[in-house]
Formats: structure tokens, C-alpha cells, sequence
């Protein structure tokens, strides 16, 4: 029989147990809360003579949520290497290509140097392109890099020059999963850890697979039974674009639900990508030598704005997974404006948007803010500090002005860079994809 102060004894103990345990969970309840996390949207090419009236029609609430709580304005790239790889990389580092060591999509070759652009006039040569850029030429070490040495926990979707993908204190999925060609296509190479090859493969989408149902969010539908073989060869090359983009978002949400990284970044190309294919209708019928009639331009001229629509609802499962304690940018790397095939039809400058706990509240106007920003931008975020050797500063118009006072007094930190990030000399890597990544490049006007 169990004595009457024993019973005591036990009862009050539970006492001090429910209550030291309660506020052990309450605590760590706030500590999550107060966490700093911070999701990047990259839409490359987002554009605002396009975004804008969507928004002023209410037709990317997504957009418009993230203008309206936040900030949001006109973002600079680098003038003239409107060249998605190398604005990519200098978004990721805070620094310009001098210094993170990519310089184009390939290698440079003795023909010319790739990367500077020829005057409008000058009659248009044959390239002959080098070996594509591959991960282990960068020399600077991008923020998830940083981050990730510091014990934060990352996750990077689809991002430019990723393969092979390199190790990270999380999840690293290239960007070369997009391809078709090569097996396997998420091996060991294209994920790290390799353990996610198997969850990739199962959720990776391929353009054979894409319906009419699926192309119909962006072209006005008709009677698939009918006559499709015109219509198809006018849109065949969507299904690659919306593929591509529907592999990273679906990857990335998966992981983002799974881990909910302190630093998450997921890229989307196929804005840019529709740009280059349909934005001009001359030079889409050169390229593919077929004269649409003008029922049939009218048909794809929805393409675009409603690629815009598409994307804006894929940022919207994103910010719904982030929730309200989570910074987010969205940016693009360049505008578009047509009028020219492959770096000749960008715009210097692109989008942006911000919102979180960090961010000024009430829909202020991001001005000044460049390419080399972002990194800065998302260190300050975290409490750290903007290195010497950066390019770029943090934000001062998206950022609310303690974080940007507490920034510029934090100037003494040389570098984050370590031994590993100062290789110099090394070769790009071959893979299975870059017969196929040459063929889109050439498609989209880049190379001939």
C-alpha cells in the first residue's frame, strides 16, 4: 500500500513536471517562431511591363500579396552580360563574374569571347561554343554555402550551373534535372544527398506527358479531336518550358514541406524561355519557318501573360508553406523586351519583391536595389554581415532601417570565403545533357 505522502510526493512532482515541461515547449515555441527563415523565388526574366498590369487586373494575387505587405520595385542586372548564368551566379555570391569565375553559358573559345556582345549590326558569325559551365568552376561561395557553414539548414531547387551538385548542409537538387537526355537524369551527380534520386525521378515531369488540359491554362481550348497537328507544332515547344518548371515546383514543394529549411531557393526559367519563343511573332517564324496567320497569333498571344498567372500560382504554394514568419524575395535576373534573339531581347532591369518580418511593411518602393544585392540583402536577414569583398550592400529600401543601421556598422568581416572557394584552373565537367542544353540554347536564340 502506497503511503498517503508518497501519493503527495508523486502528485507534486507531476505538478513540477507538467509545469517545468510546459514552459520548456512554450519556449522552444518561440525560439521556432522567432527563427529566421528566408524563401527566394527566382523567375527569371519577370518582367514589369507585363507583371504590372496583371497586377493592376488582379490577376496574380500572389504578387500583389508580397507588394502589398512588403516591398516591391525594379532590380538592375549587369550591363551587357544579360546572360542567365552569370546574373544567377552573381545573385547567389554578391559578386560580379570577375570574381565568382562564371563568364557565359560555356567556356570561353578562341572565336570570340563569349559573353560581350557584337554592335546590332554586325553580321552574325557561327559560334563555336566550348564545354557548358559546370558547378566546380565557381570560385566564390554562394549564400546557401555560407549559410549552411554556419549550421543553418539549406535547400536549393533548380538553380543555374548546380551540377554536379556540390555538398550542403541539406538539399540540393541541379538544375540539370530538367533535361531529357542521359541516364540517369537524377543520379547520384544531379541531387545531393543522393538518397533523393529515386523521389526526383518519381516526381520529375516530362514533355511527353504534358496534355492538351495542361497547355489549355495558357491558349484558348478547342476540340482535341479535330485537326490538333497545326496547333501542336505552333505550342509543341511549351510542353518543354512547362515541364521544366513544373519539375522544379514540384520537387521544391515537396522538399520545402518536408524540411522547411531555414534557407530555401527554388528557380523558374520558363518566362524567359516563352519570351525567347513567342514574345516576337517575326522571330518565331524564322525559327521555326512557319508563318502563323493572324488567327493563330491571336490564338498564342495569351501565351505570355498567362505564363505570368501560372507562375504567380505556383509562388502562391510556396508563400502559403513559408507562412507569415518567413522573409521572401522574388526576383528576376533581367527584364524582357523582345525586339531580338538571345541576350539582345533582355531589358537591364528586372523585378523584385519583398516581404517578412525583416522587410518594411505596407507596399514601399524598392529603389536602387541591384543584381549584386540579394546576397547581402539575405545575410542581413540572418544578423550577418555583408563582406568586404562583396559586390553588393543590403537593400536599404526593402530592409527595415535597424536591420540597414546594424548592417553598415558591421563592416569589418573580409571574406567568407575559405580555401575550397579560391580553386582557380579547373575544366567544366561533361555530362550526359549537353547535347540537349545546347539545342535549347540555340532555340532560344543564344548561340547558332
Amino acid at each position: 500500500m502506497i503511503r498517503p505522502s508518497r501519493i503527495r510526493a508523486i502528485a507534486v512532482f507531476a505538478v513540477i513536471l507538467v509545469i517545468v515541461g510546459g514552459a520548456y515547449w512554450k519556449s522552444a515555441r518561440a525560439a521556432e517562431k522567432s527563427r529566421t527563415r528566408v524563401l527566394v523565388v527566382g523567375v527569371d526574366a519577370g518582367e514589369w511591363d507585363v507583371l504590372g498590369p496583371l497586377l493592376d487586373q488582379s490577376k496574380c494575387p500572389n504578387f500583389a500579396r508580397v507588394r502589398a505587405q512588403g516591398a516591391a520595385g525594379k532590380l538592375r542586372s549587369i550591363v551587357p552580360l544579360t546572360r542567365s548564368p552569370v546574373i544567377w551566379t552573381t545573385i547567389a555570391t554578391g559578386k560580379g563574374p570577375e570574381k565568382h569565375g562564371i563568364q557565359d553559358f560555356f567556356m570561353r573559345t578562341g572565336m570570340r569571347e563569349l559573353g560581350e556582345e557584337p554592335p546590332d549590326d554586325a553580321p552574325v558569325k557561327p559560334q563555336a561554343p566550348g564545354k557548358p559551365v559546370t558547378s566546380n568552376i565557381w570560385k566564390a561561395r554562394p549564400v546557401w554555402d555560407i549559410l549552411g557553414g554556419l549550421g543553418r539548414t539549406v535547400g536549393v531547387i533548380g538553380w543555374w550551373i548546380t551540377w554536379p551538385a556540390q555538398p550542403v548542409n541539406g538539399v540540393l537538387v541541379s538544375d540539370y534535372i530538367q533535361y531529357s537526355f542521359g541516364e540517369p537524369r537524377s543520379g547520384p551527380r544531379s541531387v545531393y544527398p543522393d538518397s533523393l534520386a529515386s523521389m526526383v525521378e518519381r516526381l520529375r515531369v516530362k514533355p511527353e506527358d504534358v496534355s492538351w488540359a495542361e497547355l489549355f491554362q495558357f491558349v484558348a481550348p478547342f476540340d482535341t479531336t479535330k485537326g490538333t497537328a497545326r496547333r501542336e507544332e505552333l505550342i509543341h515547344d511549351v510542353k518543354w518550358v512547362y515541364a521544366a518548371d513544373m519539375t522544379f515546383y514540384r520537387i521544391g514543394l515537396e522538399l520545402y514541406r518536408q524540411k522547411h529549411s531555414d534557407f530555401f531557393a527554388v528557380y523558374f526559367r520558363g518566362v524567359d524561355e516563352l519570351g525567347h519563343l513567342y514574345w516576337d511573332a517575326e522571330t518565331f517564324g524564322l525559327r521555326h519557318d512557319i508563318r502563323p496567320t493572324k488567327e493563330e497569333l491571336a490564338w498564342m498571344k495569351p501565351l505570355i501573360p498567362n505564363y505570368y498567372i501560372f507562375t504567380d500560382r505556383m509562388l502562391g504554394d510556396f508563400l502559403k508553406e513559408a507562412g507569415r514568419n518567413t522573409d521572401v524575395i522574388v526576383c528576376s535576373d533581367h527584364g524582357f523586351g523582345g525586339g531580338g534573339q538571345g541576350v539582345r531581347a533582355h531589358k537591364p532591369d528586372g523585378i523584385i519583391f519583398m516581404m517578412g518580418p525583416h522587410v518594411v511593411k505596407g507596399g514601399g518602393t524598392i529603389t536602387g536595389a541591384t543584381v549584386f544585392d540579394i546576397t547581402p540583402t539575405i545575410l542581413a536577414m540572418f544578423g550577418l554581415p555583408t563582406a568586404q569583398d562583396m559586390d553588393g550592400r543590403p537593400i536599404a529600401t526593402g530592409l527595415k532601417p535597424e536591420i540597414v543601421k546594424r548592417m553598415e556598422r558591421e563592416t569589418r568581416l573580409p571574406t567568407y570565403e575559405t580555401e575550397r572557394a579560391e580553386r582557380k584552373g579547373e575544366e567544366p565537367l561533361r555530362s550526359p545533357v549537353d547535347e540537349e542544353l545546347r539545342e535549347r540554347l540555340r532555340s532560344l536564340g543564344y548561340i547558332q
